[in-house]
């Protein structure tokens, strides 16, 4: 049976595949999308010269029809002797020039062409100047002379040569024209094939883009309710075997105390009960650190130490010192800073409570925490008979050494401070404040 690695590792692989398949599909249609400027180009390009063919041919076409223009002007002041006819032919004669110049601009990329022009622009030239002959002999010799030269037909060849120069030119751009007219509509056939293909493509890929993160969304979604399934599982599992960790701690210091109710010698009783204390120091961190609701790599410290404080002490008596709280502000701590702290507290409340009243001797215990910057300063103060002398001079018995050892842990200070009277215990260890990892 697949596990969930394998799961999540296989989907991590098709999503992978996907992602290059859709990266190459990408960039085919960029590619495509480039072909397609250069396509559209070429056939603006394709369009511009088929504008440019029909220019060629209408010209020619005009400069046909100026010629006639210009020879009906001509043939209508020969025949009635009305001069308002010669400006057909004067404009006719001017507008041929223009013509033939438009006509050999459009066509200076063709060299045939532009060999059928000055071919065509000497026999214009030809032409006109036999009219103009035409003309002047009617002004000096009469119209009966211009109009003999007329019927003997002298100019009738140029301008059979001049119908046949226009219509070699005409067919010559007929030519280009279905050329260029064919490549342009194959131009736009692909253009429009490949709209085609890119819609239906992109389409396509939008389609499975979406199938495919419709997909994941609903694999992940399988996943993380079978992962919170677990994760329920597992946290009420957690919670039932530190409950029975804390029990074990529980009953662990009660044997001690029992243990040392039961033995004769005042000093193995004592360290009896020291160790018990200890023990139920590690199971008040440990109830607070998988209690209901709790977070599972932080402890409140403030209030661990409050209830370090009110466990440590003995059991009410007349005599009995008292105890005094003051903690300024909330504090998390890690796990590993909180069990040192809660035992170094209690180490030094029972050194206390032990040392600073003897003989029922009434008195107060002061606790104190504050927090400066990224430095913790908790203070533990008797107005008792001061620390005693054995001990100052010997560096302090098993308890003593257990603090300082567990301060050097937590890479913290320790300050010992003969008051009068009483004893000031003055600990300080950085500390750098966490978000609670909730499970």
């Amino acid at each position: 049976m697949p596990t969930d690695t394998d799961t999540s590792l296989a989907r991590r692989t098709v999503r992978a595949r996907a992602a290059r398949l859709s990266a190459l599909l990408l960039g085919g249609l960029f590619v495509g999308f480039l072909l397609l400027v250069v396509v559209f180009i070429e056939y603006r390009r394709a369009i511009d010269w088929i504008d440019h063919t029909h220019k060629v041919i209408s010209t020619v076409e005009e400069l046909q029809s100026t010629l006639s223009d210009a020879e009906s002007g001509q043939r209508g002041y020969l025949l009635s002797l009305d001069r308002s006819h010669l400006a057909s032919y004067e404009e006719g004669r001017e507008r041929s020039q223009a013509l033939l110049d438009r006509i050999a601009s459009l066509t200076a990329d063709n060299p045939v062409q532009q060999d059928k022009v000055k071919a065509l622009r000497a026999l214009t030239a030809n032409r006109l100047n036999r009219m103009a002959e035409v003309l002047r002999q009617a002004d000096e010799g009469g119209v009966e002379q211009a109009l003999a030269t007329v019927r003997e037909g002298a100019a009738a060849g140029t301008l059979v040569d001049i119908r046949r120069m226009i219509a070699t030119m005409r067919a010559e751009e007929g030519m280009l024209l279905a050329k260029r007219s064919r490549h342009a509509t194959i131009l736009e056939l692909l253009m429009i094939a490949y709209g085609i293909v890119f819609v239906t493509v992109a389409g396509w890929l939008g389609y499975s883009t979406v199938r495919r993160l419709e997909r994941d969304y609903r694999a992940e979604r399988a996943e993380g309710q079978a992962l919170s399934t677990a994760l329920q599982e597992n946290r009420v599992l957690l919670d039932e075997v530190n409950h029975r960790v804390k029990n074990s701690l529980q009953i662990v210091a009660n044997l001690l105390r029992t243990q040392a109710m039961r033995h004769r010698s005042p000093e193995v009783r004592q360290e009896l009960l020291d160790s018990s204390s200890r023990v139920l120091a590690i199971a008040e961190v440990h109830r607070r650190l998988y209690g209901e609701g709790a977070v599972y790599d932080t402890v409140e410290l403030s209030d661990l130490i409050r209830s370090i404080a009110e466990n440590a002490i003995p059991p009410a008596g007349t005599g009995e010192p008292s105890m005094n709280m003051a903690v300024q502000a909330p504090l998390t701590a890690p796990v590993d800073t909180a069990v040192p702290v809660a035992l170094i507290v209690n180490e030094l409340l029972t050194n206390s409570y032990k040392h600073a009243f003897p003989d029922g001797r009434r008195g107060t215990v002061k606790v104190d925490m504050a927090v400066q910057g990224g430095e913790v300063r908790i203070d533990v103060a008797d107005d008792g008979v001061g620390l005693p002398e054995e001990i100052a001079s010997s560096g302090g018995g098993f308890g003593l050494n257990t603090v300082r050892n567990l301060t050097r842990q937590i890479r913290g200070s320790l300050e010992i401070e003969r008051l009068t009277p009483g004893t000031r215990f003055l600990l300080t260890f950085p500390i750098k404040p966490r978000s609670p990892t909730e499970a």
